[in-house]
């Protein structure tokens, strides 16, 4: 919330009015008098604004066949308007009575309560506005993201000052790879190449971590936040947080579990029993233990994509052939630290116990979308897919969870489903050399699309994130919030989507004609298996209040239980796509 006054003047104001009364000893309508009196509305720094060259039938969406699908894409499309956000010029004449990190151009917000703009959030967010062909509104975001680095060193979580001790999965370099595709635009590739190896100095200087297995040490990445003390935008959670942990006995062990809780939150992913050691209750938070296969991964990519840029576009050969070394070191690093063989999977390390941790979660399938492994390789997607299948994450027809761990409380935890999560994993699939990975691809695809088609068509919002684990989709729950609307990752994930199987995929099943000779049959073209249950329809609007709580889709196809005395899943794809 904007001071209406400086910060000195608001502090002496309060030391006058409530003297050393302790909060909890504030009579609460005199706080809330005093506050109305001295703060503006949230987001009052910010105003609404029409992202650059917006058009309302972008050529690309206008691809789209289904009719149906087409329409939803254009609405989508049309929500850019409402997300845009410019900084107003006031802040910069008062900063001191901001939150809010000085900001030169516009942008797009994720929705709801974030208001501001959000690293990880924002690569999703470009990947759609690419489709909506609305290229210089993602460059005006990354021109922010610029700033940041110039400014700070590096790209914090979100453009607030109080998310300035951490960061997020480091997607700033993927952001420019993206658009140049898109574009072409070589200029802009190299007004910013100094900014990408800037973002990723920093990444090797504050979260480097070296791991001895035998005789040879490797030196990967772990999620490492620059603060041991509550986070502010959550000071009163992990207070009490601290305060329940039976573990946490004296100031050092406070001050790592801080730093662990807001390390989780620089891996975007706040939170999840994946960063619990008793992978049950936020007590036992420990973020900076864990070696992380999604950060690896990204970073991975950052390194090939800095090889990629400085040998086509910068024409620096000696600067392409440093990055592809390091790639190539990173890559050997992160097989070794990583794969299991015996699961054949990318695992989470545990610097502590010193195992890989085998539990399911969403984004262990990252390096498939990173490709941060030979992709001539075709048994390393085989793998993925067989491990999701033996944990029965494809068992559900509102997409992937982001767990198997029921009733945490936690938004990264089952049932929850994210857009860009089930994103990575359609497109780590679809970009794998294995044709039967491909289909697979398109079948998640086509369960994610039309799970967010209906609850969009029941509710007129897109949201955050969805409980995936009921027949018919609704919005997600759990965490230190409530759902939020909106959304902006969610948008870009579902029109990137939509534009990559433009021709392929269809909001509702072929009805089979049973009408009598000389009636018109359904209009229809697709011929993918159904996703609603038989005694409903499949573009049924009807929008339950409550979603199964841990019963799977009974329709998938997907081997659900595996043979005692081999792999979940044989050593081949289906040959058939999913049933959802």
């Amino acid at each position: 919330m904007p001071l209406l006054y400086s910060p000195s003047d608001t502090v002496n104001n309060f030391t006058k009015k409530f003297g050393d009364l302790k909060p909890e000893d504030i009579p609460k309508e005199q706080f809330e008098d005093f506050l109305s009196l001295h703060f503006q509305v949230a987001g009052h720094e910010l105003l609404n604004c029409t992202p650059i060259g917006f058009h309302d039938n972008p050529e690309k969406l206008m691809g789209i066949k289904d009719p149906d699908l087409k329409e939803w894409a254009l609405e989508l499309n049309a929500i850019w308007k409402r997300l845009c956000k410019k900084m107003d010029d006031k802040v910069s004449k008062n900063p001191e009575r901001y939150s809010l990190l000085p900001l030169k151009h516009p942008f797009i917000a994720p929705g709801g309560r974030f208001r501001e703009p959000y690293y990880w959030d924002a690569y999703w967010i470009i990947k759609g506005l690419m489709t909506s062909e609305l290229y210089e509104a993602a460059m005006q975001m990354v021109y922010n993201f610029a700033d940041f680095i110039n400014t700070y060193g590096f790209i914090p979580n979100g453009g607030r000052v109080y998310y300035l001790q951490r960061s997020q999965p480091p997607m700033f370099t993927p952001m420019i790879y993206e658009i140049f595709e898109a574009t072409q635009n070589a200029t802009f590739v190299k007004e910013m190449l100094p900014y990408m190896e800037k973002e990723f100095k920093y990444w090797q200087k504050n979260h480097q971590y070296s791991v001895t297995f035998g005789v040879k040490t490797y030196t990967v990445y772990r999620w490492h936040a620059d603060s041991n003390t509550p986070r502010p935008e959550s000071y009163k959670e992990d207070l009490a947080t601290a305060e329940a942990a039976a573990n946490v006995t004296d100031k050092s062990k406070r001050q790592k579990l801080f730093r662990d809780l807001a390390s989780a939150a620089e891996s975007g992913q706040d939170f999840s029993t994946r960063w619990f050691a008793d992978k049950k209750s936020i007590h036992t938070i420990q973020t900076t233990d864990i070696l992380p296969v999604d950060l690896n991964s990204f970073l991975c990519w950052n390194m090939d994509i800095l090889s990629y840029l400085f040998d086509e576009v910068a024409r620096d050969d000696d600067k392409a052939e440093m990055y592809r070394n390091i790639l190539a070191k990173h890559r050997k690093s992160v097989h070794a630290v990583f794969y299991n063989e015996t699961e054949k999977m990318w695992l989470d390390y545990n610097t502590v116990n010193k195992r890989h941790n085998p539990t399911f979660y969403a984004t262990l399938a990252t390096p498939l979308f990173t490709n941060c492994y030979n992709n001539l390789d075709q048994a390393k997607a085989e793998g993925v897919f067989n491990f999701f299948n033996r944990s029965h994450a494809f068992d559900y027809p509102g997409g992937v969870p982001s767990s198997m761990i029921r009733d945490t409380g936690e938004q990264w935890d089952f049932p929850n489903g994210w857009g860009n999560v089930n994103h990575m994993i359609i497109e780590g699939l679809r970009k794998s050399e294995a044709p039967q990975a491909q289909d697979v691809a398109f079948s998640l695809a086509t369960r994610w699309v039309r799970g967010n088609f209906k609850v969009y068509n029941a509710t007129k919002h897109m949201w955050e994130k969805y409980d995936v684990a009921g027949t018919i989709p609704i919005p997600g729950k759990g965490g230190e919030y409530e759902v939020q609307d909106g959304f902006g990752w969610t948008n870009g994930a579902i029109l990137d989507l939509l534009v990559t199987y433009a021709d392929r995929i269809t909001a509702h099943d072929k009805v089979i004609d049973t009408a009598p000779t000389g009636q018109p049959a359904s209009s229809s073209s697709s011929t993918f298996p159904t996703t609603a249950p038989t005694s409903q329809p499949a573009s049924s609007s009807t929008f339950p209040t409550t979603a199964p709580t841990s019963q799977p889709a009974s329709s998938s196809t997907f081997p659900t239980t595996a043979p005692t005395s081999q792999p979940a899943s044989s050593s081949t794809f289906p040959t058939t796509a999913p049933t959802i």
